[in-house]
């Protein structure tokens, strides 16, 4: 047995106990320090806490976006498909916004990379103080972002791309507003994601070619 004593200081001392009972019936103890072993113990103990620790932070940075803090395109699938085949069972309404930064390059080209990436770091900001904690956001690439926002129609999904409009223009660069695209697409309970996905980005291109600042609605073409 190992066992811990206290002495009368009430120091703490690992001990380590072995009992025999001898052929007389007799018990016999012998008690050893195992104050070296119990030290061993504890840095193991300490050792796993650090590697998985190590762990979980390896694997959080690997989904997520150094820049934005969102979640990246890496991990876009892997949190997508579950919730993909949760609303195709339960036919709750669940929709895709692939969301661009209007003239993105035009920023880091009049005002260099660090304003830029200044801008992309706020609207990520902005991004994750207006969805909700059932709402799944990701950088895809760029200037361009992805959001799936479950149980959200179609006229609660014109809601909130409206206040997005709203709150991006307030984000300014040398005095002038940032607007933003958007796509907007559902999920019929049928389609793949990356189907779903390449409706967004059409409606995308949509709202980009009538004049940007805006947002067009794949079902309704």
């Amino acid at each position: 047995m190992q066992l811990c004593i206290f002495n009368g200081s009430g120091k703490r001392i690992p001990i380590t106990i072995n009992v025999r009972i001898g052929f007389n019936g007799n018990v016999y103890w012998t008690f050893f320090d195992a104050s070296n072993r119990d030290k061993l113990y504890e840095e193991l103990i300490q050792a796993r806490e650090t590697l998985e620790f190590q762990a979980r932070e390896l694997k959080e940075q690997a989904s997520i976006d150094a820049l934005t803090g969102l979640l990246n395109r890496r991990e876009m699938k892997a949190r997508s498909i579950p919730v993909f085949s949760l609303f195709a069972r339960t036919k709750n309404a669940l929709s895709i916004l692939m969301i661009d930064i209007d003239f993105f390059k035009r920023i880091n080209d009049r005002h260099g990379h660090a304003e830029g990436d200044r801008v992309l770091r706020k609207f990520g900001r902005l991004l994750t103080e207006s969805g909700r904690k059932s709402d799944l956001i990701f950088r895809y690439g760029g200037e361009e972002f992805l959001i799936l926002l479950p149980d959200t129609n179609l006229e609660q999904t014109m809601i909130f791309v409206k206040r997005l409009h709203g709150s991006v223009n307030k984000i300014l660069i040398d005095g002038e507003s940032l607007t933003v695209s958007i796509g907007v697409s559902f999920f019929d309970g049928k389609m793949s994601f990356d189907e779903v996905v390449d409706k967004a980005d059409i409606a995308l291109y949509e709202a980009k070619s009538l004049g940007r600042n805006r947002t067009e609605v794949f079902s309704l073409f």
